[in-house]
């Protein structure tokens, strides 16, 4: 059996951080791969129009620069997702420049992946077919897509845990069908992720089978990679020097690590997580846990009760409507509220209102905040929180896992009707569908709504700091650990809110805001 190594550092790790790792690290973690003795190094995507020298999505194959000392002696290949950039688009193969093209596509996508493949063969390039989500194949689906591969004849053909869901037994069922039905000179490759932590064993137990066949495993430096991560290089690297071949150097591998990944890691991490764990035991794609994590509104025996409504056709894909479509008919809980507004209504009318939100910035700023409260004699109404320091007149409350935290308070709380208030007296509850827009649901956001349902012309807001990441909170117990993507999603739609929201209510930010103007 020989096996190499493909890293994926520069492919699957971008996921972590935009694909911007700097022009430097990037020459840097090509030439510490080679210098570790890896043999196959992909350098990140082909996409259409992209042409940044710090990130590895790439609009053409000239604009990857390779270490030209090593590009006889490694492979180096780059991705292309099918539909993201065109035949024309990719130049023949040049010496000096990557020689390898791995092609990822769903199953409906295979005919014209097939064309792609075929042409790119023709320009001189090793071919890899890839196809996401292979255990959702079925052994006849799976059959007649080796039965065209050998026709077609690339240079390796991939089993992808796509989900991180294959055991033992799946992995071994799989390999053998392909084992016996795939031409013998094409490589067969193995891509896993680690949502159940089997990323390991699972390459371990492959390369203790007995074949004839060109093996390859996918790996990153450190594992890195979107949600749980990848396979790491150093260990599988180490195993196999151990137990199969001395031929890899962990020292550059380690010095990766040092240098240029664990900086990464400290302010974007990534590993073992509840919402890639619960995606690989339920056989759903992660980025479904992953959006309803993100709303950061229900808890997980919730989103697995709504993962489980997902229609079939979507579970192996992120259709992001129909997960969405799940949770708002899940959300949804429309009341009559017209003696909860009435209430409400007069309570502030005629008042300066403030919402406080639990930004850092609420203690930074308490002293202007207090200030603001004495000089204008403000109804306060804090967000999905009670302030530790400042008394607050009203708290509004649209989040589950928030109420849950709260439904001791004995301060008088208004709830959206998502929320199962279980029996508790003295909240007013507030139609939940009348505060949606567009589908958002943005605490931030609906209570700015309710107050101009309650006939609210002003509002003071404190504590709308914006998403950096991290410890955005005034208190670790609120803090979440987003994704760069999705902290720019969440600050570009907020913005954008804010900005329809001022047509109807003129707000005032009076502690430092990204969204203040």
């Amino acid at each position: 059996m020989k096996i190499s190594i493909l890293d994926c550092t520069l492919r699957d790790g971008g996921y972590i951080n935009n694909f911007r790792f700097g022009v430097n690290n990037v020459r840097d973690i090509k030439e510490k791969l080679s210098e570790a003795n890896v043999e196959i190094i992909e350098c990140g995507f082909l996409q259409s129009n992209k042409n940044d020298p710090d990130s590895t999505l790439y609009g053409s194959v000239e604009q990857i620069k390779l270490p030209q000392s090593s590009t006889h002696e490694r492979m180096y290949v780059v991705m292309v997702a099918y539909g993201e950039i065109t035949a024309d688009e990719i130049a023949p193969y040049q010496e000096g420049y990557v020689n390898g093209i791995r092609l990822t596509f769903h199953n409906n996508e295979w005919d014209e992946t097939k064309k792609l493949a075929q042409n790119l063969m023709e320009k001189g390039y090793k071919v890899f077919i890839q196809p996401i989500g292979t255990l959702s194949y079925t052994d006849e689906e799976l059959l007649v897509l080796i039965k065209e591969v050998n026709k077609l004849g690339p240079f390796a053909f991939y089993l992808v845990d796509t989900l991180g869901s294959m055991y033992k037994n799946d992995l071994l069922r799989m390999f053998f069908l392909v084992e016996h039905n795939l031409q013998k000179d094409i490589c067969l490759g193995f891509h896993s992720h680690n949502n159940m932590q089997l990323s390991f064993a699972n390459s371990m137990m492959l390369m203790e089978l007995h074949t004839d066949r060109h093996i390859i495993i996918d790996s990153s430096v450190f594992g890195m990679g979107r949600g749980a991560g990848n396979l790491n290089t150093e260990l599988i690297t180490h195993y196999i020097n151990t137990n199969i071949d001395k031929k890899y150097n962990l020292i550059p591998l380690l010095e990766l690590i040092d240098d240029i990944v664990l900086p990464i890691y400290k302010y974007l991490p990534w590993g073992f997580s509840e919402p890639y764990y619960l995606s690989a035991i339920m056989g759903v794609h992660p980025s479904h846990a992953s959006y309803l994590i993100d709303k950061q509104s229900v808890g997980m025996s919730k989103i697995a009760e709504m993962l489980n409504k997902l229609p079939q056709e979507s579970k192996h894909l992120f259709i992001k409507q129909d997960i969405d479509s799940v949770y708002r008919a899940e959300m949804s809980h429309n009341i009559e509220d017209s003696a909860t507004i009435t209430e409400l209504t007069a309570k502030v009318k005629d008042k300066k209102i403030l919402v406080i939100a639990p930004g850092s910035s609420i203690k930074t700023h308490q002293a202007l905040i207090e200030e603001y409260i004495k000089s204008t004699n403000a109804f306060v109404i804090s967000l999905n929180f009670a302030p530790e320091t400042i008394m607050p007149n009203l708290i509004f409350v649209s989040n589950r896992k928030r109420f849950d935290q709260l439904k001791q308070s004995i301060l008088p709380t208004a709830v959206t009707s998502n929320i199962n208030i279980n029996g508790t007296s003295g909240v007013y509850v507030v139609d939940y569908d009348s505060l949606l827009k567009e589908g958002s649901d943005s605490s931030g956001i609906m209570i700015l709504r309710f107050l101009i349902r309650l006939g609210v012309k002003s509002v003071a807001l404190a504590g709308y700091d914006g998403f950096t990441g991290g410890a955005d909170h005034y208190s670790k117990v609120l803090d979440s650990y987003l994704s760069v993507e999705t902290i720019n999603a969440l600050n570009e739609s907020m913005s954008r809110q804010l900005d329809e929201v001022k047509r109807n209510i003129e707000i005032k930010f009076i502690t430092p805001s990204r969204y203040d103007s």
